[in-house]
């Protein structure tokens, strides 16, 4: 099964109070995902995920730490003037 829809970025900010997290990517603003469970990440980490733009609980790889976790990924494409809500700030 071919990953043409693999997408990375790295942890631009967190809200970890709530468990969100806000992931820069390269070419389409942040991602937003919220953990489901204890997850060691921190801005800087890159992260990886295969089902591109898919929404809903998927499985998001942290690179830099050489982990992974199922998140809920709430959103995608989201600006900067949109962050601090979608983080729930």
């Amino acid at each position: 099964m071919p990953y043409s829809d693999k997408r990375s970025g790295t942890v631009a900010t967190m809200n970890p109070v709530r468990g969100m997290v806000a992931i820069a990517t390269e070419d389409d603003g942040y991602t937003i995902i919220e953990l489901l469970e204890d997850w060691e990440l921190e801005p800087g980490d890159e992260v990886t995920w295969r089902n591109g733009y898919g929404l809903g609980s998927e499985v998001y790889v942290n690179v830099s730490k050489g982990t992974r976790a199922e998140v809920y990924v709430q959103n995608h494409s989201v600006s900067q003037a949109n962050l601090r809500q979608q983080l729930l700030f």
